[in-house]
């Protein structure tokens, strides 16, 4: 249930209290009831807790509120944390178990008092009571609770992450972030280039100046190579951590060399979107191969005033370079040489020759051509896009089309004020060929740096494990950010209400669509990155031919190659 709803039904459940209790002899106080209704309220609204707020809300002499206090606590119902060094002062959280149970009865309440009133799933506006049926199931996540020991009332944990909406919703909630976890937050957030130099230079210091960092995942490689993050294998391993709640692609993208550095907490996905009601309207069917995105482009450009066919991120540098190895992958075939394995590639142990470019490749010209030939039907603005722009002009209704990762989907999936709400639907990337289809995983996973202190490395962990749980999961999504890298989380009603896109992108991991081959992490991901962003914009704006820009993006990628001893 969300927050709104569980105070809405507690408001309701403690009104219908006082009834009894106080305007008539019908009833006597309920300490109990009191103590744990105020408790969950000030959890519910990020608010400190303390014995003495908490004995004044129960309604009864304070000797009577302590003992009640006691049971509660003695009963696992309520745990206290400390909030000062001489440990006198301590604050009041519901535990997890206590949280559950106020759910399952919050629940009930609101079914019991739908069915009094007639109301059922079959009608369509109930409001409030909608929820009574299909919502009672043991699927429905909490809204995440306190730590049961917090990280320390007097220590403050710095956090280095992206721009990303995730990122967003941690910082603009780092109030009731620092009550949950009872610690002070700090959130330095950068743009993409300038959070990878950040890693780096973090890295050269002697101590690190962050408890948490946050990583593209096709960086792994680098990262673990110049020890810039530290191994979670034995913390994993001494925490009993399970990892089987991941979605298989988001925790091996934080995965390098049989080691695992990070831990998911915003993966994303490149999806195909298209306007549905333009689709329709011209007797189109969802693009199931390139040929299939080409003539829909070519359909509906200028098929409205200011539309075009497509929108693409061709902007200089990275943009374009990501453009192109994932075009590549739609082609069958990674920018480098990776080991076949069934129809995929194996990128998670690399070695000698498998370091080989693949960029002067029939994959390669297939993927460069396509790229053109989406120009004559693209967006003018597309060869300066970057990621946000091209959602933006899409969200606008500036065109039909347009690839995105999922994560920036929130921009037309929830803003009703987008001139494509409602009209969008999407696909994983069409292929070159029919029948094959491949999106890239991407997004971020959360890492330990590898200089940090010793003694600091355990609540790094804890606030690691905590960010990552299926609640605060679940509570990005709430939050606008419509990505989970968690079975549990895709599975609850109330998350998959928010967007089809949840359960759909849970559908391709279990298909094996979402893969980490086409953006391998390597540590040279980078190099080659910044050389194709250079020579397949350059070919894009006509000032070379694609054979040239293939043959000079190979070259200089087998050469950096061989410089770092590849083969």
């Amino acid at each position: 249930m969300t927050r709104d709803e569980l105070l809405r039904i507690l408001d309701f459940a403690t009104t219908s209290r006082l009834l009894s209790e106080e305007r008539t002899n019908l009833a006597q106080t309920d300490a109990r009831w009191n103590i744990i209704a105020y408790a969950m309220r000030r959890h519910l609204e990020g608010k400190l807790l303390t014995v003495t707020s908490a004995a004044a809300a129960s309604g009864v002499p304070y000797g009577t509120a302590m003992r009640r206090i006691n049971e509660l606590l003695e009963e696992e119902r309520l745990h206290k944390r400390s909030r000062s060094k001489s440990g006198r002062s301590f604050s009041l959280h519901p535990s997890r178990e206590l949280i559950r149970e106020f759910e399952a009865f919050a629940l009930q309440l609101k079914a019991h008092v739908g069915k009094t009133f007639g109301f059922s799933q079959e009608d369509g506006a109930i409001g409030d009571f909608f929820f009574g049926g299909s919502y009672m199931t043991a699927k429905i996540l909490s809204f995440p609770n306190a730590m049961r020991t917090g990280v320390g009332y007097d220590k403050t944990l710095r956090v280095l992450g992206p721009l990303d909406p995730t990122f967003r919703t941690l910082k603009d909630n780092s109030r009731t972030l620092n009550e949950l976890c009872g610690c002070n937050f700090e959130f330095t957030l950068l743009p993409l280039d300038e959070l990878h130099e950040a890693l780096l230079d973090n890295s050269r210091a002697r101590i690190s100046r962050f408890d948490v960092v946050s990583f593209d995942l096709p960086w792994i490689g680098e990262l673990s190579e110049k020890q810039v993050v530290l191994p979670l294998d034995k913390i994993i391993e001494t925490a009993r951590y399970n990892a089987s709640d991941f979605h298989t692609a988001a925790w091996k993208g934080s995965r390098y060399g049989r080691h695992q550095y990070g831990i998911p907490i915003q993966p994303t996905t490149e999806l195909l979107f298209y306007r549905s009601d333009m689709f329709a309207q011209a007797g189109l069917d969802a693009p199931a191969t390139t040929e299939d995105v080409l003539l829909a482009a070519k359909t509906l450009h200028k098929s409205r005033m200011d539309m075009s066919g497509i929108v693409m991120n061709y902007g200089p540098g990275l943009p374009v370079a990501h453009s192109f190895i994932q075009t590549m992958a739609d082609f069958g075939v990674p920018v480098i040489n990776l080991r076949r394995v069934g129809s995929d590639y194996d990128a998670s142990s690399i070695s000698g020759a498998e370091f080989r470019p693949m960029v002067d490749s029939e994959a390669g010209r297939q993927a460069a051509e396509y790229l053109r030939a989406l120009l004559d039907y693209a967006h003018p603005e597309s060869l300066k896009c970057t990621w946000d722009r091209r959602i933006g002009l899409f969200s606008d209704g500036h065109a039909a089309m347009t690839y995105g990762w999922s994560i920036r989907a929130a921009a037309f999936e929830l803003d009703t004020k987008s001139k494509a709400y409602g009209k969008v639907s999407f696909v994983a990337h069409p292929g070159g060929s029919p029948g094959h289809r491949v999106s890239p995983i991407g997004g971020f996973g959360l890492a330990i740096p590898a200089n940090l202190e010793k003694d600091r490395v355990p609540n790094s962990w804890k606030v690691m494990e905590y960010l990552a749980r299926p609640e605060m999961m679940k509570w990005y999504v709430q939050n606008g950010n419509l990505t989970s890298p968690r079975y549990s989380t895709s599975a609850d009603p109330e998350v998959r209400s928010f967007s089809p896109m949840i359960q759909f992108l849970d559908g391709m991991e279990r298909r094996g669509e979402t893969q980490i081959w086409p953006r391998p992490p390597i540590p040279e991901i980078n190099g080659i990155l910044a050389i194709l962003g250079v020579e397949i914009h350059r070919m894009l704006r006509g000032e070379t031919r694609v054979a040239d820009a293939l043959s000079s993006s190979q070259k200089q990628i087998d050469e950096m190659m061989r410089a770092n001893g590849r083969y």
